[in-house]
């Protein structure tokens, strides 16, 4: 904590929230609708999105599970991540994903049911549109 902060925690942590932060290197999903290419980095995040696309359900799931280490030790409390993923082809339902949630994870399930590349394209289009995907769209 830098120490003009010394005394307003609170401040310095409401201080670096607002910070902007540009990344490195623009998120982008290329699709060739032609031959049913997509090509995108997996880490590609989105936020909360109700899905549905004729008979496909994708359902993802992140939760953190947590470790404390025995009393009176040493050691720290630590959260880590587990993701689950479901995806099944039945009649068509609406469902919400997390927030939490990426392309990747998306597009895993989507292929785990035997989603088509058209599919996968008209999921992420609606996704685009609808302002929950994070990153630069390409049509070729």
């Amino acid at each position: 904590v830098p120490p003009m902060y010394a005394r307003d925690i609170v401040g310095f942590v409401a201080a670096i929230e607002e910070l902007r932060i540009k990344p490195d290197e623009v998120a982008r999903v290329v699709i060739n609708e032609r031959t049913g290419t997509i090509v995108m980095g997996s880490n590609v995040a989105i936020d909360e999105v109700a899905v549905a696309q004729g008979g496909l359900t994708v359902k993802i799931t992140k939760t953190r599970d947590v470790s404390q280490p025995n009393p009176f030790s040493p050691g720290r409390t630590v959260t880590t991540p587990r993701q689950t993923v479901n995806a099944q082809e039945a009649s068509g339902n609406l469902l919400v994903l997390p927030s939490t949630a990426s392309v990747g994870d998306v597009v895993a399930a989507l292929n785990s049911v035997g989603a088509t590349p058209r599919d996968i394209i008209t999921i992420l289009q609606a996704m685009k549109a609808a302002g929950a995907l994070h990153a630069e769209m390409e049509l070729m």
